[in-house]
């Protein structure tokens, strides 16, 4: 059993460390929902519709609210164990389990130091990357101790996405891209023009400017376009060798292949 999950691990390595990639169109299914949040390493898809949060299964509709805490910003479904629900109306992060159901409240109102938290990302075991918009300071922050592990030097501007793995964290800021190990130390900074949202997947970095989707291979520092057929990209999302693309109406289903 080891030399074949060896051999793919290798496989993978080969294919997507390498610089061009194709995305071709598997299906395109009819959806109506507010906002697409992603797919977990199980293939069930996640979205918002009234603010509530769905996940649907091959075996069933799972759904979640909480009204008092406002709009749902974000979600992170990296760990699909552990849910992250972001309402930066509130300053709070809540985490559900597999079956959606409360597992813990993060209120940062409540922290010392208080933080305005804009975005938030999974780090590595019980920690989140948190980009504080007061100090526009990016900490990997311990909810189990509600304590700051690592504490970058403030960052120059706002954060307009944030994505991480267990090693790094990217911060995409208006006019350049920086990139932090797990201790907190910048390791690249690149310019950019005009990216609005990125996703990090298997170490090559996805972007979004305006309709089209960008990628930067692992250990280069160039942006290459992926070709797509025409269509509406309001949310994407990345994982399993697969790029999914919502455009209001159909959720489209690619597949990532090496050129």
């Amino acid at each position: 059993m080891k030399q074949p999950l060896y051999l793919i691990l290798l496989f993978n390595c080969l294919i997507f460390g390498q610089t061009n990639l194709n995305a071709n169109l598997v299906t395109s299914t009819p959806v109506v929902w507010d906002q697409f949040v992603g797919m977990d390493q199980f293939e069930s898809v996640y979205f918002l519709k009234s603010n509530t949060l769905f996940k649907k299964s091959s075996q069933n509709l799972q759904n979640y609210s909480d009204l008092n805490k406002g709009a749902i910003s974000e979600v992170s479904v990296f760990n699909a164990l552990k849910l992250a629900l972001f309402y930066k109306d509130f300053n709070t992060v809540t985490l559900l389990d597999n079956r959606l159901a409360e597992l813990i409240a993060i209120d940062f109102n409540t922290q010392s130091p208080l933080r305005t938290v804009s975005h938030i990302s999974y780090g590595n075991d019980t920690t989140f990357w948190v980009f504080d918009s007061n100090t526009l300071l990016l900490e990997l922050f311990d909810y189990n101790t509600s304590k700051t592990r690592i504490k970058t030097a403030p960052l120059p501007g706002e954060v307009l996405a944030l994505d991480s793995d267990y090693n790094y964290c990217w911060a995409l800021l208006e006019k350049e891209l920086q990139c932090y190990n797990y201790m907190g130390s910048l390791i690249s900074k690149l310019p950019h023009q005009g990216f609005t949202d990125l996703k990090l997947w298997n170490g090559i970095l996805f972007l979004k400017k305006g309709n089209d989707l960008y990628y930067k291979p692992k250990n280069a520092e160039s942006f290459l376009m992926l070709n797509l057929n025409k269509v509406l990209v309001k949310q994407f999302f990345v994982t399993n060798q697969s790029l999914y693309i919502y455009d209001e109406e159909f959720l489209h289903h690619y597949q990532l292949l090496n050129n």
